[in-house]
């Protein structure tokens, strides 16, 4: 059982993400729909919502979606693709995630989210694949239709994503984080989201671009910390500079967590 008082939905908290069930429940393949109303934390410089954020409220609404097409089961994010279609974004911003296909090992959600304040205009699209599990204690509880309502606003809501997370430097390739309570899920480990936002940080500390399109292999999860991200140059491309990075758990054998292939847009 965690300390933290939301047991692992400080990062929906922090993005002020509302979620709602809009298929019927049980349905085989259900969707979910989520809002974000509060951006301006979650800005970088040049006015765009960070692509960090944009991953997590994915891997949030997504993952939901999925977890929701398995019960009794429930999920856990194996793999997460993004593109970022705009960098212009007014908000609020809505999040809509479908679930595509069952089996009895994964699910695959696609997701995309719109720019309420642009006449729906496409921010990014993706596809998040998760693995089916069976819980210790059973799955999340959720009354339905399931309705998960942003919370009043905290008081450490309010920092920037870099704050929020507290993204510390270790090296001109390397960023790190300790891993804290309001940054687990409500099964201990890291979440998803906070492994997302920190890549496309890094990627972007290293670079000096802006996150455009990320594809995240999630292999171990982090249970210790700090946790680390270290960024290796890839290449170029005609859109941007290509970068890999490795985020590692360094107080459980530098534990090879997460895998993921970034462009970087100037």
């Amino acid at each position: 059982m965690l300390s933290h008082p939301d047991n692992g939905r400080s990062l929906t908290r922090y993005l002020g993400l509302t979620l709602r069930e809009t298929s019927e429940p049980g349905a085989k393949h259900p969707t979910i729909e989520g809002d974000c109303a509060r951006l301006d934390h979650m800005r970088t410089t040049n006015g765009n919502v960070r692509a960090g954020a944009l991953l997590t409220a994915a891997d949030s609404a997504a993952g939901l979606c999925g977890g929701l097409a398995v019960l009794p089961g429930w999920v856990v994010t194996t793999n997460l693709m993004l593109h970022v279609t705009s960098f212009e974004h007014v908000g609020p911003l809505r999040i809509c995630a479908r679930v595509l296909r069952t089996g009895k090992r994964a699910v695959v959600t696609a997701m995309h989210i719109i720019d309420l304040g642009r006449d729906n205009a496409l921010v990014a699209d993706g596809v998040l694949t998760s693995a089916v599990l069976h819980p210790e204690g059973g799955p999340p509880n959720y009354p339905r239709p399931l309705l998960l309502d942003a919370a009043a606003h905290d008081e450490w809501a309010a920092e920037e994503l870099p704050d929020f997370l507290a993204v510390r430097t270790e090296s001109p390739s390397c960023l790190s984080i300790e891993l804290n309570d309001r940054l687990r899920n409500p099964w201990g480990i890291l979440h998803g989201g906070a492994i997302a936002a920190l890549v496309d940080i890094a990627a972007e500390h290293v670079t000096g671009g802006v996150t455009a399109d990320v594809v995240l292999h999630f292999l171990a999860p982090g249970r210790v910390g700090p946790i680390t991200a270290t960024v290796a140059s890839i290449g170029a491309r005609p859109d941007g500079t290509v970068v890999r990075v490795e985020v590692r758990d360094s107080g459980a054998a530098n534990r090879l967590m997460t895998i993921g292939v970034v462009t970087c847009r100037r």
